[in-house]
Parts: C-alpha cells; sequence; structure tokens
C-alpha cells in the first residue's frame, strides 16, 4: 500500500509541480518501488486522457484552400522576379524563399485541422474510463493569479470526490502575518464556497498541503484560495488570489 503523502507527490510528479531537489528524491524513489511506478504510470495515463477532453479550436473548411492559395501567389511571384539592379545572388536566394513563413504556417493549421477532435465522443470516452477505474476520478486544477496576487503565484490541485480528500501544491505567494490563507472549494450543490481549511506557505512561498472540504463537496467545479483574517473565517469575505477549473 502507497502512503498518502508518496500519492500526493506521484500526482505533483505527473503535473510537473515538484521543485527540482523534490523531483530527484521522488524518481529516485520510484525506481526502488514497482508499485510507485505503476501509480505513476496511471496518473500519466489519466492525465493524458482529460487534457484531450479539453475544448479544441475548429479551423474553418476554408482556411486550408486560402493559406495553399496565398502560398502559390506568392511562391510565383518570386519566382517570376529575375534578379537584377545589382541584387546578388546570395541575396536572391534569401528573398526567393520568403514564402517558406507561408508554406510553416500552411502545415501548422492543416496539422491542427487533422488534431481536431470530437470533444462530445471523448467526454464520453472519458466518463466510461471513470467508471470503471478509481484512479481515474481524479480531478486536476490549475489555478492562475488575479489581479490582486503575485503574477508568478500558482497552485496545482488533485482532488478526490470519493475520498473527499485532495492536495494541493502552492507556489510563488508570500507569507502574510496576521492572516491566512485559505482554500474554497466552489461546489454546485452550495450556494457558497465550501472552506477546505487553511493553508500556509514557507518563507520561500510553497506548500504542499492535503485537504478535506468542511462540507461534503461531490460537485466541484472549482477551487480558489482567499486572503482571510487570521484563523479563516467560514465565509469568504477577503480578496480571491487564485482560481482555477476543476476537471
Amino acid at each position: 500500500m502507497i502512503p498518502e503523502e508518496q500519492q500526493d507527490l506521484a500526482a505533483l510528479y505527473v503535473l510537473g509541480s515538484l521543485e527540482a531537489n523534490e523531483t530527484a528524491e521522488f524518481e529516485t524513489a520510484m525506481r526502488q518501488d514497482a508499485e510507485l511506478r505503476a501509480l505513476v504510470n496511471d496518473l500519466r495515463e489519466n492525465a493524458a486522457a482529460l487534457a484531450l477532453a479539453a475544448p479544441h479550436a475548429q479551423p474553418p473548411p476554408e482556411l486550408r484552400q486560402r493559406v495553399l492559395r496565398d502560398i502559390a501567389i506568392e511562391k510565383s511571384r518570386h519566382a517570376s522576379s529575375p534578379a537584377r539592379h545589382g541584387t546578388s545572388p546570395s541575396d536572391w536566394r534569401t528573398r526567393s524563399t520568403g514564402w517558406l513563413p507561408w508554406a510553416i504556417a500552411a502545415v501548422v493549421m492543416i496539422y491542427a485541422g487533422f488534431l481536431a477532435y470530437d470533444r462530445a465522443r471523448l467526454r464520453r470516452e472519458l466518463d466510461e474510463v471513470r467508471a470503471c477505474d478509481p484512479l481515474a476520478q481524479m480531478n486536476f486544477a490549475a489555478l492562475a493569479p488575479q489581479k490582486d496576487a503575485p503574477p508568478d503565484a500558482k497552485a496545482t490541485v488533485v482532488w478526490d470526490p470519493a475520498k473527499q480528500t485532495g492536495v494541493i501544491r502552492i507556489t510563488g505567494l508570500p507569507a502574510v502575518s496576521g492572516k491566512d490563507y485559505e482554500l474554497w472549494a466552489v461546489d454546485e450543490d452550495h450556494k457558497d464556497p465550501v472552506s477546505a481549511g487553511i493553508v500556509h506557505v514557507d518563507a520561500n512561498g510553497v506548500a504542499s498541503v492535503r485537504f478535506r472540504p468542511m462540507a461534503e463537496a461531490r460537485r466541484v467545479k472549482a477551487f480558489a484560495i482567499s486572503l482571510e483574517r487570521e484563523g479563516g473565517v467560514a465565509k469568504a469575505e477577503g480578496p480571491i488570489l487564485l482560481v482555477g477549473s476543476s476537471s
């Protein structure tokens, strides 16, 4: 049985949220523990499945023809312009490849078109995976800084609704005196965000904390961190510093 602390580290490792020294220590532990390696592989597959469920931008169907037409026109124009008026052969070779950025853009756009997936189908397949794999029940949330937060502040949440527990990894939030950071779960079944407890960062602005909401939260759609009075509050009062949707 893998300890909860190692499970937390595994989730943060997959999301790339560990510091360099923590990553090195965790990879050493993985090399010595086959069960831990298997957990990391499972989490990677689930994280990839969640990434595929994100919305994809579908290029308009006429974009490919328009870009290819522009490439042909640009290439033809350069090909029909002879080198003259003192233009050196090397200059001409440089100018004659001016159409290359268009070609690159076309390749990118066409490739993007091939990678456009049916979002509804992916959602359905993801739900099926989650139904038969307990590890896939985990939700992930990346919390982004709001206007009152340092621009480099960020947090990652790994949330297991079945166990009603999660772990949050924070970086870039300065330590505070006389106030506390408080984590909130925004749940569809509750009118107000549910407090998930106080989060203390160290002198470097870093924290890795396991949390449990104060009330049952089965349909969490987002997580947030606010700056509150020392000791925390039952209902959010202070400014929201970080927020991110759960998927």
